[in-house]
């Protein structure tokens, strides 16, 4: 990880590396969708502006959320949170990126995603 991540990551995070480089890890294995909801996450936003953003309701906002939580193996909301917080600002610092969000149009199971379409 270049330097300038590892202490983005440091400062925000703490300092143990290698299990906030294993969550941060784990974000691929989050589907479109749930990037979408991970993202608005990492601003912020509650389940339900996540659900007005995303045209779902709020109850799918909470599903997608819980699977989010399950996928990072994290506990909590504020933790998800704070592993989108610092997901974002890796990718945007060049020393973490993460595949981006598809359009709202794009299909939004895992199955259906190409490479183009990323």
């Amino acid at each position: 990880m270049p330097v300038a991540g590892t202490n983005v990551m440091r400062s925000c995070l703490g300092s143990d590396n290698r299990a906030w480089e294993a969550v941060l890890a784990r974000v691929s294995l989050l589907s479109g969708r749930e990037l979408e909801v991970f993202h608005l996450l990492a601003q912020g936003a509650s389940n339900r502006t996540i659900a007005g953003r995303l045209g779902i309701t709020e109850r799918t906002a909470k599903a997608h959320l819980a699977q989010i939580l399950a996928k990072l193996d994290v506990e909590s909301r504020l933790q998800a949170g704070l592993v989108a917080f610092a997901s974002e600002a890796l990718s945007r610092d060049g020393a973490f990126p993460i595949r981006a969000v598809p359009a709202r149009s794009a299909p939004h199971h895992p199955s259906e995603l190409t490479p183009e379409g990323w």
